[in-house]
């Protein structure tokens, strides 16, 4: 299965969580998340960059050198090329449409690699990233922050059952899976910082939001049983997230100065 967004998707998401963005934070959050990490005149490959908002953040504002955004859903690389060119910032960003498998670049590729919200899509993490840590330079950081599983009670249950009802493909795992994948697949310096209070808190403010102030938009772009799943997705996330069921942490991780692991 993928997880492909159509225009009203697309619409829906960025009155929720701003332009050019699939979750909550905005540019203020890929901010955070590169505070510290020398970004200005890097190599930097966005995996799952989705509408480019983090893409054109890493250019425009954290002085990228070149961002290569990639994605399997050519309906976000679209929106994400508006972005790109309304900012002005094309001789900054490539965008490409790829299909699933390993990226299409050299090994020691890039100096970073940002990973948002992407490994929950994956049922297997260790392909993902032994070709991440493939394509990074010696001594080159991956960057992002991810859906972790913090216990199966029923918030997380609820939360599972209604993406998989809806066809969706997400796999959570714990953060001890997540290390020792990322370690295995030969990474050093990992670490993670606990983000589930903030974007519990940006959760919130979007049940809220779309209770008030966006919800004669979204009946607009969605109808009103539209509307209606939209409250009821925003709701059931947010409860997972404050119940303990779901968590979100950010993590690092550099590539050793050795041969990528095979």
């Amino acid at each position: 299965m993928t997880n492909n967004y159509d225009k009203s998707n697309i619409a829906t998401m960025e009155m929720i969580y701003g332009e050019g963005y699939l979750s909550a934070g905005g540019d203020r959050e890929i901010a955070k998340l590169f505070s510290g990490v020398d970004v200005a005149g890097k190599s930097v490959l966005d995996v799952g960059c989705g509408l480019g908002g983090a893409a054109v953040t890493l250019a425009r504002d954290l002085d990228a050198g070149h961002v290569h955004g990639i994605d399997i859903d050519q309906g976000v690389l679209s929106r994400a090329e508006e972005l790109v060119s309304k900012n002005n910032i094309g001789d900054r960003v490539t965008l490409c449409h790829v299909p699933p498998g390993p990226f299409p670049f050299p090994d020691e590729h890039f100096d970073l690699v940002h990973l948002t919200a992407v490994a929950c899509h994956f049922d297997e993490l260790a392909p993902l990233f032994g070709d991440i840590y493939r394509v990074l330079k010696p001594g080159g950081m991956l960057v992002g922050r991810d859906w972790l599983k913090l216990g199966d009670n029923a918030e997380f249950r609820s939360w599972d059952e209604l993406l998989r009802a809806r066809g969706l493909n997400f796999y959570f795992v714990d953060e001890r899976q997540f290390s020792r994948t990322l370690e295995g697949s030969g990474f050093t310096g990992i670490s993670f910082v606990d983000r589930t209070r903030e974007i519990a808190g940006l959760a919130m403010q979007s049940v809220q939001a779309v209770k008030s102030e966006l919800r004669d938009s979204l009946v607009a772009v969605l109808g009103d049983a539209g509307y209606g799943d939209c409250l009821n997705w925003a709701e059931i996330r947010a409860q997972a997230l404050t119940r303990g069921g779901i968590g979100q942490s950010q993590f690092s991780a550099i590539r050793q100065n050795g041969a990528p692991t095979r």
